[in-house]
């Protein structure tokens, strides 16, 4: 379905593992502030939306993490902070077990992003998915789902008609490879082949050589990161390269370690320089 290049184009913010309540997520302030500065930075005045696809609600109904919160307080009864940090852990293992898990309320957050991407295709809006921490696992899948289940929606060699122009992740754990309690975390998804003859799905990757998420480690050393490669491009891009993808990494220098530079992403400046020149460049 042909695009209206003239409409406003979406920018679908997809957050990671949060501990709290979804009302309090402001991420797609960030990535506005990021595009904004940008925009300003090259001279350029466009106009656009940026519309966060919001899924801890479902995570947290969700009888597991609800069982696990009040187990955790009931545990810390008389200890307020020591209740808060268990239920805060619980509420974040909690993210992380029900995305490797697989089973329907993965699929419900999956199936909302794809509703969500298409309701902005529909309208005749190009599509930007950016996804932060955990989330990208399921941008990744929504996103390739979306090719396998609707291959007419990325048909044709123009891709500002296809249903999304392109993924962008921030701090993604995609790269990592073990287990936790015997589920296999964050295994490689074959990604599906794009039926176009000559287009590419463009897949902008930020990483930080000091972000555990991505790099496994307590305190985020990650020697072996270039400017161009974390472990997720050593893991994805042979893959990638088959199946029609362009995975771009881009190393964020920070400036911070641990978890200051898992969130860093929000107010780097080449991440609202990437997404410009995707959009208009």
């Amino acid at each position: 379905m042909p695009v209206d290049l003239h409409k406003p184009p979406h920018l679908i913010v997809v957050h990671g593992a949060q501990r709290g309540r979804a009302r309090q997520l402001r991420h797609d302030r960030a990535v506005s502030k990021l595009v904004n500065d940008a925009l300003v930075a090259s001279g350029i005045s466009e106009n656009y939306t940026v519309r966060q696809y919001v899924y801890e609600d479902r995570k947290d109904r969700h009888p597991t993490v609800r069982l696990g919160k009040l187990v955790s307080l009931a545990i810390a009864r008389g200890r307020p902070l020591a209740g808060l940090a268990l239920a805060t852990a619980v509420d974040l293992v909690g993210d992380v077990l029900l995305s490797i898990a697989d089973g329907s309320t993965a699929q419900q957050v999956r199936a909302g992003l794809k509703a969500s991407i298409l309701e902005s295709h529909a309208a005749g809006h190009r599509v930007l998915v950016v996804a932060h921490s955990l989330g990208t696992l399921y941008a990744l899948q929504a996103v390739n789902e979306l090719v396998n289940e609707s291959p007419q929606h990325f048909a044709g060699n123009d891709r500002r008609l296809w249903a999304t122009q392109g993924l962008v992740t921030l701090g993604s754990p995609l790269g990592l490879d073990f287990r936790l309690f015997g589920l296999h975390v964050f295994p490689r998804f074959p990604l599906s082949t794009l039926p176009s003859d000559c287009e590419r799905f463009p897949w902008h990757n930020f990483f930080s050589r000091h972000d555990p998420v991505v790099t496994g480690r307590v305190f985020g050393e990650c020697m072996v990161c270039t400017e161009a490669e974390s472990p997720v491009e050593r893991r994805y891009r042979p893959h990638a390269d088959a199946a029609g993808w362009l995975l771009n990494g881009h190393h964020v220098r920070t400036r911070t370690r641990w978890l200051t530079a898992h969130a860093a992403y929000w107010t780097a400046p080449a991440v609202g320089e990437q997404l410009v020149g995707m959009l208009w460049g």
